[in-house]
């Protein structure tokens, strides 16, 4: 069924129905959090030879009726483990047929998040769940996404938000994303800016350091006068600091593009590393304000 305009969209696959079961359960407290219905979606990629028009006559007949229903039951089960703690949400499922990275990539045309999920792997293997979805989204969607990993232990449930900082203007978007975040789930906020070592004068006073990133932030105040905010100006490669920082956070939120440290965060090698070794959900923020 289609769901309602807006809100939050999490994708589902039967690939790996734990890591779907976290981001189910992820994406139905953000959706309560924020006020929103929330839309679960899983795509069906259908195998040459098959349809799924496939009728009696058709030799994948069989075979197409059972893949059909294995996609209607796993939506039928992430529903009701939506719903089960979470009486006034709104909750609907879609059963899409085609690749997931175009399915996806529709649903978000008209949703206020996107949460996807992944493994958490090591090794040659320390790859996004279907990391190459993960990738071919990132800073391509009009709205923001979630990747959202195993849960790890220790994560609390007032853990605050940290957001990566750079004064941008797709750190400005990741800032109103990250403020909103911690607002809603009632956490404080760690704004880090991260300089790396050969742009970072060690003479230069620590006031003066500060200042921009103060500056960046005093305009939020006045907006979210109840969200303690902490700052820190670090030194080091953006995304071993941002995970580093990040590692016992409610999440981590980043933009889709910077300027210094956080240039081609969402293209190079800074965005696979956040990607695939964040402990935390890692939130990206739109190139544009969504």
């Amino acid at each position: 069924m289609t769901g309602p305009r807006g809100g939050v969209v999490a994708g589902v696959s039967g690939a790996h129905p734990e890591v779907s079961a976290h981001v189910v359960d992820w994406a139905a407290d953000e959706a309560a959090a924020r006020g929103l219905p929330l839309r679960i979606v899983h795509a069906q990629d259908w195998p040459r030879g098959t349809s799924p028009d496939a009728g009696p006559g058709h030799p994948a007949h069989v075979w197409s009726k059972h893949f059909r229903a294995g996609g209607e039951a796993l939506l039928a089960d992430a529903r009701l483990a939506a719903s089960a703690d979470r009486p006034t949400l709104a909750v609907t499922t879609e059963l899409a047929d085609g690749r997931a990275a175009r399915v996806l990539h529709a649903a978000a045309e008209s949703a206020d998040l996107l949460v996807l999920g992944g493994r958490r792997l090591t090794g040659v293997e320390g790859a996004f769940a279907g990391g190459s979805t993960a990738h071919s989204l990132a800073g391509h969607l009009p709205c923001p996404m979630a990747l959202v990993p195993e849960p790890a232990a220790g994560i609390l449930g007032y853990a605050p938000v940290v957001v990566g900082v750079d004064g941008s203007s797709s750190s400005h978007v990741a800032l109103d994303l990250a403020y909103a975040e911690a607002d809603a789930a009632k956490v404080d906020l760690v704004a880090v800016e991260v300089r790396r070592p050969h742009n970072y004068t060690w003479a230069e006073p620590p006031e003066d350091t500060g200042l921009n990133l103060a500056e960046v932030l005093s305009g939020y105040s006045e907006r979210y006068p109840d969200i303690a905010v902490s700052q820190e100006i670090l030194s080091g490669q953006p995304a071993v600091v941002l995970a580093s920082v990040a590692g016992r956070a409610r999440c981590l939120v980043v933009g889709s593009r910077g300027l210094g440290g956080f240039r081609g965060m969402l293209l190079g090698s800074t965005s696979r590393a956040l990607i695939h070794h964040t402990e935390c959900p890692l939130i990206i923020a739109p190139l544009h304000g969504h």
